[in-house]
């Protein structure tokens, strides 16, 4: 009887140690960090387990051979004895059967969706064991060191892609542990730093730029009238960025009532960055030297356009409004399956009035879904065939798309629609 009672002690113990291994390897080291700040229960010990999860590892496996081996030597003993020479093999059998059936499936079963409340209760256990076996660890581990030493090992693989991890902030804001907010800044983080400034300049073409041997008498006008506080100023063409007019410069001139001095008198040296830079390396770049604006040129020197300090932000978080600006409504329906969409909105707007699929991810803004199909900054009154919709181009700026009509397209004489694939 004793025998049988150590059998399935023996049981336990393998049901123990494999939930365990689960458990803890399927928990992450910054879980349990964060669990120990905590201060739960058993926090502490699993925090410890996990900064060196080889040992606990080699740990683990060490108990769960020695009661899976220790189980099936008893089974045999038992076996023999009652059973003669079939005791064996019927042994090996029936005891596989079982260390499957309890020792390794179910608990691994359970360990898997219980795995943080499992680790705390089982971590102190582990980590006690761990210390009373010391030498045996040390032993098996300087084998498995030398092993790992003697063996090529590929460390181009990252430990977790970009990919996983966006996963996983996904599966966080379907939990509801990641707020949608937090789900968005993230994702507009990964892709901050694959794009150039190439991709988000303000268009040599749709740059404001004055004369720097302009008077700021005769320039004041344009200055008033322009919605801009940092200009480039040029010599005789574009391509001749020499200084950036900063608005604040020409007030105290202009108040004294010097308005013969030039523009470039009182502007400032440009900041040039070539258009295949990374924004990461950009912003960087700006906030180090303690500029807003930049003069954007390609590999021959020749301007491309400018980016400003905004233009990068606005990409981590989206549309920023001065505290004067009115922030538009979304999506203003006008009757015969017609809307007014701003730039900034979201896809979803789209798709949910017209009941139609889009290309773009539902949070992506408008503005982007068209860029990415356009491949540039339209202009005002330009049409597009997007995903089975007429888009119209109603306000648009240097940098950006402010608003457009959405509506079903209509084959009517005399409209010329750009399709876009």
């Amino acid at each position: 009887m004793t025998e049988f009672l150590l059998l399935l002690l023996l049981l336990f113990l393998s049901a123990f140690f494999s939930g365990s291994e689960t458990a803890l390897t399927a928990l992450t080291r910054g879980r349990a960090e964060a669990l120990a700040k905590e201060q739960r229960r058993g926090a502490r010990a699993l925090a410890a387990l996990k900064r060196e999860p080889q040992r606990m590892l080699v740990g683990i496996l060490i108990g769960n051979n020695v009661v899976n081996i220790g189980a099936s030597a008893l089974a045999t003993v038992i076996a023999t004895r009652e059973l003669g020479r079939l005791g064996p093999g019927l042994a090996v059998g029936v005891l596989t059967i079982l260390v499957l059936v309890f020792g390794e499936i179910t608990p691994k079963s359970i360990a898997t969706r219980y795995s943080e409340r499992i680790s705390l209760i089982v971590a102190p256990i582990i980590l006690t064991f761990m210390r009373l076996i010391t030498p045996l660890v040390w032993l098996f581990q300087g084998i498995a060191d030398l092993v790992d030493k003697a063996t090529p090992v590929d460390e181009g693989d990252p430990i977790v892609t970009e990919s996983e991890l966006i996963s996983m902030v996904g599966f966080g804001q379907e939990e509801g542990t990641i707020e949608k907010g937090e789900k968005e800044l993230i994702e507009r983080a990964f892709a901050f730093s694959d794009l150039a400034v190439s991709d988000v300049m303000t268009p040599r073409h749709r740059v404001f730029t004055l004369d720097s041997r302009q008077a700021i008498g005769a320039a004041m006008p344009r200055l008033i009238e322009a919605p801009y506080s940092r200009i480039p100023l040029h010599l005789d063409d574009i391509d001749e960025i020499v200084k950036v007019l900063y608005l604040r410069d020409v007030l105290v001139p202009f108040a004294d009532g010097r308005n013969t001095v030039t523009l470039g008198e009182v502007a400032r040296p440009p900041y040039f960055v070539p258009d295949s830079q990374t924004l990461t390396d950009t912003i960087a770049a700006l906030r180090r030297e303690s500029q807003h604006l930049a003069v954007v040129v390609d590999e021959h020197g020749t301007m491309e356009g400018v980016v400003t300090l905004e233009d990068l932000l606005e990409e981590l978080v989206g549309e920023i409004y001065d505290e004067s600006d009115i922030k538009p409504q979304q999506l203003s329906p006008l009757g015969a399956g017609r809307a007014i969409v701003d730039g900034t909105s979201e896809l979803r707007v789209i798709g949910d009035f017209f009941g139609v699929e889009l290309s773009g991810k539902p949070t992506d803004s408008v503005s982007r879904w068209i860029l990415e199909h356009a491949r540039r900054i339209p202009g005002a009154g330009e049409v597009f065939e997007l995903d089975g919709l007429q888009v119209t181009v109603q306000q648009a700026s240097q940098r950006r798309i402010q608003e457009v009509l959405v509506c079903r397209p209509k084959n009517e004489p005399g409209l010329q629609v750009q399709g876009i694939s």
